[in-house]
């Protein structure tokens, strides 16, 4: 009974530490102390990853069976007891990210070239000197125009994410031999710091002169004055330009580091060892977490997170050694094999998230207009007297996409798997440990308000692309909006002037909007046309465009983000003083470090791959 108190006063302990360090989700998206180190911007490969996630989510410190398994192998599991016995750690890592250029590319997928992002507006290449001449974009340009950036802007931005950890896993067992024979109880908590910077650089090639023309974002023309010099000012949030007048909300992305500290998820585990010997055992056990970590907020790209998600967990595992080889001169040297695993189903649970357009990544950084009735003065056909009213109208509203596409959804994740394998030698008081770990996790499944597009009403809101979205009634002053919409344009640029083409004059005239028509204040006659700029008389050349039916946004990505899954590699060497076996507590102390890769799934690099090292001692009771 008064060990089976001193258990049960660990594991009170433990409990009482995690609940201090505990923190609400609302206070995860604080404003971050800055530093003004802008990071090591050298280039590197971008892996050739596809899509690009929302959301960058490691594995939880508490999810690491490597760790958890060495230095105390010969304390615990022990074979014919007949009593209560056990053991707890405290085990203090750090750890650090490296690859940085696989946690980019999962961020920006194939926007990524060479390790950063390319920046230019729709007038790339214009100069005082040739205000006719203009250069085509490359393929993969992120259009500057979406950022409130000037039409000849041209940057290039570089990242080196990293994230490092400083974890105190705090852990206890509990050999319930007195009580039920091969019972056991275990229960471990890691307490993690987390820092991560996405270090992102920009390196600004022209800051452009050119303002925005009068109709492209605004009824009056966008001064370059009053427009921004860096991509990453926008991103920061806070700008807003013409007729957007909501600043990014979400998906923002940190000047500088941002840091968390948590109690990451209590796992728990009450298990049997239904085999068992004095060279062998086979243990299963019912598994649990629960969440103590932040959620993810969505505010910002690279967010740092403490544990799962938020997700109860719920599975089984087993737990098992054999000796292969035993000494027959000291019995207490030998060489064994130790296998543990664990499989668990994380819960549904409600996060805020951001998504893309279906088939469009990135597309979350787009301007989408609003568009609604009654449609006032506007018809569209080939022909004054034959035009019709379209279905919508430019409300007056641009809106970063990614505000209207961010909300709270449910989030689950069906299976999380974490495997480790390691060979101990043993001699004496000495152990050396060296082991291999898989884990991995299929993706999550999204579902609720956003993956039923409610998030995105029906016919309210269209991808704006490169279009005008005002024209002016021929000969007066008169503005008048339009219903021009590009349900093709992407990140790197709308349909006036498709990607890789050259900027021209005729793009000021919405040719290639979608379902093109010319743009009429009335059905009257030639008087009524709606003209690229305002007080000028009717000519047929410089007559509007619009969409004669405006195509509107409302198909989400799909309802499912990327698996993750990756390998380590550790070892520990570890002392137990074995000459106080006949007291009542047994200290033992061990150093170890691990290495571990990410492996590229469904298209992303989803997993981080990080080195660690740590010093775990305790003591064991008998």
């Amino acid at each position: 009974m008064k060990q089976m108190l001193k258990g049960l006063l660990a594991a009170t302990l433990l409990l009482s530490i995690g609940s201090m360090v505990q923190a609400s989700c609302g206070t995860c998206c604080t404003t971050p102390s800055c530093s003004t180190d802008c990071g090591d911007c050298t280039t590197c490969a971008s892996d050739g990853c596809t899509s690009a996630s929302t959301l960058f989510l490691p594995r939880s410190s508490s999810e690491n069976a490597a760790r958890d398994m060495v230095g105390w192998e010969t304390l615990i599991n022990k074979f014919e007891m007949c009593k209560l016995y056990g053991a707890f750690y405290i085990t203090p890592e750090y750890a650090q990210s490296f690859k940085p250029c696989r946690i980019a590319s999962s961020l920006f997928g194939e926007a990524l070239v060479n390790g950063g992002l390319d920046i230019s507006g729709s007038r790339k290449g214009y100069t005082t000197a040739a205000p006719t001449v203009f250069v085509a974009r490359g393929s993969k340009e992120i259009l500057a125009d979406y950022f409130g950036l000037a039409p000849d802007f041209q940057s290039r931005v570089t990242f080196k994410p990293k994230i490092q950890n400083f974890v105190l896993d705090l852990g206890l067992y509990l050999g319930l031999d007195e009580l039920w024979e091969g019972g056991f109880f275990r229960i471990h908590a890691p307490i993690n710091w987390t820092k991560w910077n996405l270090n992102a650089c920009e390196t600004v090639a022209n800051a452009g002169t050119l303002g925005y023309d009068m109709g492209y974002m605004a009824t009056t023309t966008v001064l370059a004055a009053d427009l921004q010099e860096r991509w990453l000012d926008t991103m920061a949030g806070g700008v807003t330009f013409g007729d957007m007048k909501d600043s990014l909300a979400y998906g923002k992305i940190a000047s500088c580091a941002q840091t968390k500290t948590r109690l990451a998820d209590i796992q728990v585990a009450l298990g049997w060892n239904f085999l068992q010997d004095e060279d062998y055992h086979f243990g299963l056990m019912i598994r649990g977490a629960f969440p103590t970590g932040n959620r993810p907020c969505s505010t910002y790209l690279f967010e740092p997170i403490v544990g799962n998600g938020r997700h109860w967990e719920l599975g089984a595992g087993l737990t098992s050694h054999a000796v292969l080889w035993r000494s027959e001169c000291d019995e207490d040297t030998m060489f064994s094999v130790y296998i543990d695993a664990n499989l668990t189903h994380l819960f549904k649970d409600k996060q805020t998230r951001s998504f893309d357009f279906q088939d469009k990544p990135l597309s979350r950084y787009m301007l989408i207009e609003e568009l609604g009735t009654p449609v006032a003065n506007l018809y569209a056909g080939p022909v004054v007297t034959t035009s019709v009213a379209p279905s919508a109208i430019y409300q007056g509203h641009l809106f970063h996409a990614i505000n209207k596409t961010t909300c709270c959804t449910d989030v689950s994740i069906d299976f999380q798997g974490d495997m480790a394998i390691k060979f101990a030698y043993i001699t004496g008081n000495w152990d050396l440990d060296l082991g291999y770990n898989l884990w991995g996790r299929t993706g999550e499944k999204f579902g609720g308000a956003c993956c039923d597009d409610s998030c995105v009403p029906a016919k309210t809101y269209a991808l704006k692309g490169d279009a005008f979205i005002y024209g002016y009634k021929a000969a007066v002053t008169t503005v008048r909006a339009l219903s021009a919409t590009e349900s093709k344009a992407t990140i790197y640029g709308g349909t006036n002037t498709a990607t890789g083409a050259v900027y021209t004059a005729a793009s000021l005239l919405n040719p290639n909007v979608d379902n093109v028509a010319l743009a009429w204040d009335g059905q009257t006659n030639t008087a009524n046309a709606i003209m690229r700029t305002e007080n000028v008389a009717y000519d047929a050349t410089a007559q509007q465009h619009t969409s004669k039916d405006p195509k509107f946004v409302d198909a989400l990505a799909t309802c499912k983000g990327p698996s993750a899954l990756s390998n380590k590699v550790f070892a520990n060497i570890g002392y137990v003083w074995k000459d106080k076996e006949e007291c009542e507590w047994i200290p033992f102390l061990g150093l170890g470090g691990e290495c571990e890769f990410g492996a590229k799934t469904s298209g992303n690099w989803s997993a981080v791959s990080q080195w660690g090292v740590w010093v775990k001692g305790g003591l064991a009771f008998n």
